[in-house]
This record gives C-alpha cells, structure tokens and sequence, in this order.
C-alpha cells in the first residue's frame, strides 16, 4: 500500500513538472529568426501622419538581408525597392513590395508600424525584387486588406491576375495620369502606352526597367519623384520631354534602379536637383553618383550606408526631415553632403 502510495505521488509530481514546463514554454515567445532585420521603430504611422498633417516615407527593402543569388558562384544581390507612404489622413500605400524572400520581414515590419490595411498598392513595373513581396503566398495581397491596385500596363508575368483573383481593382497608370490622395498630387511622367508597345530595347530586362512607372508627388509646398529602375537612355529622354516644365526638379527623389551606375546620368540629377536623394536595394553608391545629387541639396540615403530611412514633411518650405535606423559607418562621403551650402 505504501509503495503504491509512493508511486502515485511521483507520478502526480511528474504530471505536475511536465505541465508547468509545457506552460512555461507556451507562454515564452520564441525569438524571429528575422529579428536583426526588422524596422526598430514600433508606433502608430498612420496616426502619427493624421495628427501633424503630415505625408511620411518608410523606404525598407530587407535592409542587410542577402536577397538572393545571381551567378552560379554563389555571390549574392540584395536587391529590392519597397516603400511605405502614408499620408496626412492616415491612409497608406505601398510602392513596391521588394523580393520575396523579404516577405516575412515586410509582414512584420507593417505590424510594427501600425499598418493593418494597404489602402493603395502601387507596382512601377513586373519584376521580382518590387513585386515579390506582394504576391507571394505569405505577402500583402494575400493577407491583409488592399483598397486599389495601380500598374504601369505592362502585362509582363500576369500581373492582374493577382488583383482579380483577390477582387481588388486594379488600375493603369501612364504618362498624363493624374490622382489625388489626401492633398497629395500624383502626376505620371513614364511610361507611355506606345512605349510599352515598340520596346525599346530588345533585351526584355531593359525594357521593362525603362517602362517603370515614373512619377511626381506634391504635398504643399513639398515635391517628390518616383522612378523604379530606369536606365539612363531613359533619364535623358524624360530630361528632353519635361525640360521646359519644372516636373523633374524635386525635393526628394527615390533614385534610379537602386542607386546603381546604370542609372542617374548627370543631366537627369541635374534636372532633378533633390535636397535629399534615397537609394533601396543596398547597392554600394559610386562617389560620382552621390556627388550628382548631393552637389544640389543635402545628402544621399541608402540602405546600405544608414539602413531604414524614414523621410517625413509637413509640406511646408522648411518641413523636410528625415532619420534612420541605424548610424553611418563610414565618413567617405562626408565631404560630398551639404555641398551646396559649403560653397556658396
């Protein structure tokens, strides 16, 4: 009787281990495999906009991720133009969703900043480091509410499709397009549907980046130019469409194809003179290119020298401010910033 009164009680004592270490662990949250990536700024974006009246820019690509391989020796790009907009109401959109492999990161970063809808999805053309994130099966189309689509027409990898099977419209943009979000003026510069219908490259990859959706945004007294991936035989062609119109000359400009030298000729970053130029893809910036734009305003942001950046404005004169997420390693580029008002 004793013996079996001993076993009983090391068996509830067993039982009782057993379930205080499974709710121990149940409760401990298990760290994101992801977690050196994620965005460290946690807070309500969109409240934050509504209640200043302000339009906000979260650019964010898988900042120090290695996106995926490019040749058969392993070496690796890290590729990938996504950024946050939200606007002085509240509302947001997405311009771009960066590679695939940046899904998780992405989801969690709009958790971390409050977003639990994409009133506007905007993609500036079909290729996979811009619309990766949108339509994988774990991305934002599938898995969280999106109001309106917007694309530049280009029909290249079925890009409807994901709209329609979601029911969300979808809608073209081309060059002369107009909208208006929240006092924010949109005007679309490129492409045109002729464009799109006489390539202008035979190589598909060229094409498609030149036919990126190109666009203005005004708030106030704020300007900012959208350009995707275009290449510089497509800088100069917009440089002689818009010379005599002011539409390039801006306060920010997202540059070219990720900061890369296939892009930003010195008669484009001349015509656009930015205060603040930013760069996503974490591409190492040439010193010419930064020179070309920070000669005209204040500096070059990237990825891959200041991690995430978030720029922000009231839309007044002097309104434009901007942070990111982690300081600047290197003083090389010291000498190009603040250029213009270092030589007066």
């Amino acid at each position: 009787m004793r013996i079996r009164r001993i076993s009983l009680l090391l068996a509830l004592l067993l039982l009782t281990s057993l379930v205080t270490g499974c709710g121990s662990t149940g409760n401990k949250e298990e760290p994101s495999p992801y977690a050196e990536y994620i965005i460290p700024w946690e807070r309500n974006v969109s409240q934050l906009a509504a209640d200043a009246s302000e339009l906000h820019f979260y650019f964010m690509s898988g900042e120090g991720m290695e996106m995926r391989l490019n040749n058969d020796q392993g070496q690796t790009e890290k590729w990938g133009d996504c950024c946050l907009v939200v606007f002085p109401n509240g509302e947001t959109m997405l311009i771009d969703g960066a590679d695939a492999i940046y899904t998780p990161v992405l989801m969690e970063n709009l958790k971390r900043l409050g977003v639990e809808k994409i009133d506007y999805m905007l993609l500036s053309h079909p290729h996979s480091d811009h619309y990766g994130g949108f339509f994988d099966s774990y991305g934002v189309l599938y898995n969280m509410p999106v109001g309106q689509g917007y694309y530049n027409g280009d029909k290249t990898n079925n890009i409807a499709d994901h709209f329609k099977l979601e029911d969300i419209p979808l809608e073209v943009l081309q060059a002369g397009d107009t909208l208006e979000i929240a006092g924010v003026k949109f005007q679309v510069l490129n492409p045109t549907q002729d464009q799109l219908d006489n390539p202008i490259s035979t190589d598909p990859t060229v094409q498609q980046n030149c036919a990126s959706m190109v666009f203005r945004m005004d708030y106030k007294d704020f300007s900012a130019l959208f350009t995707g991936d275009i290449y510089k035989v497509e800088e100069t062609a917009l440089v002689e469409e818009y010379k005599d119109t002011g539409l390039l000359d801006v306060d920010m400009v997202k540059l070219p194809h990720h900061g890369d030298t296939t892009s930003s000729c010195s008669e484009f970053a001349d015509a656009v003179k930015p205060v603040i130029g930013v760069a996503t893809g974490a591409v190492p910036l040439d010193f010419p290119l930064y020179f070309r734009y920070s000669q005209h305003g204040k500096t070059v942001l990237c990825d891959y020298l200041d991690g995430y950046v978030h720029v922000y404005t009231d839309g007044t004169e002097d309104g434009l401010q901007w942070e990111t997420s982690r300081e600047r390693q290197t003083d090389a580029y010291d000498g190009f910033d603040n250029y213009a008002d270092k030589n007066k």
